[in-house]
């Protein structure tokens, strides 16, 4: 097969085809230096969001750090919004098994679980094997070299822990680990239907 040779408006086509190509990558290579110089030690967390569906009513809830401070304890916040952790079996409600009654964020107030899905896991932390329906998001976290679920509020992205499948504790297959500093306790009952979350 013979090939046509390269004339010079082809060559001239090809160049600004070229100048174009690079013109628009340059401001994406701007933007990923300034994110990586402007980046916190909280903030290098390698987290891809798998699901969000924005709590009840479908309202997300955006406030500043400084608005969060003002309504949390420093370890709410600590947790809620920086992720952290609280210590293993210190938490109000590690071995809080109420009869009824429901947990909800303690950021915001969403309902995420009722008293029926906790169980004693022996993990340190709360543990309930499924979540009210729509109430809970998942990222992935591939922070301190583990590949993990993390489980959030789906209205205010306040941080609850993280998800474990196939442990074999209950039907569901799921333990979401959760931060008692991340949910308060309400008596009454919901009437949001359960679900898993993965």
């Amino acid at each position: 097969m013979r090939f046509a040779p390269l004339t010079a408006t082809s060559t001239t086509s090809t160049r600004r085809h070229h100048q174009k190509r690079t013109n628009t990558t340059t401001p994406l290579k701007r933007i990923s230096q300034k994110k990586n110089k402007t980046s916190s030690s909280f903030n290098r967390r390698s987290i891809i969001t798998m699901s969000s569906t924005g709590g009840e009513n479908g309202e997300k809830i955006q406030k500043s750090d400084a608005e969060w401070k003002k309504s949390l304890t420093a370890q709410q916040f600590q947790v809620l919004r920086l992720k952290g952790t609280e210590p293993a079996r210190t938490g109000e409600y590690d071995k809080f098994y109420p009869s009824e009654g429901h947990f909800v964020c303690a950021g915001c107030g969403n309902a995420l679980y009722s008293a029926e899905s906790k169980f004693n896991s022996g993990c340190g932390w709360p543990a309930f094997d499924k979540c009210y329906e729509g109430s809970v998001s998942t990222n992935i976290d591939e922070t301190f070299g583990m590949r993990r679920v993390e489980i959030v509020c789906a209205k205010c992205d306040g941080h609850l822990g993280h998800v474990f499948e196939n442990e074999g504790f209950t039907e569901t297959a799921e333990r979401h680990c959760v931060n008692s500093v991340s949910v308060k306790y309400v008596e009454g009952e919901c009437e949001k239907k359960e679900a898993k979350v993965v």
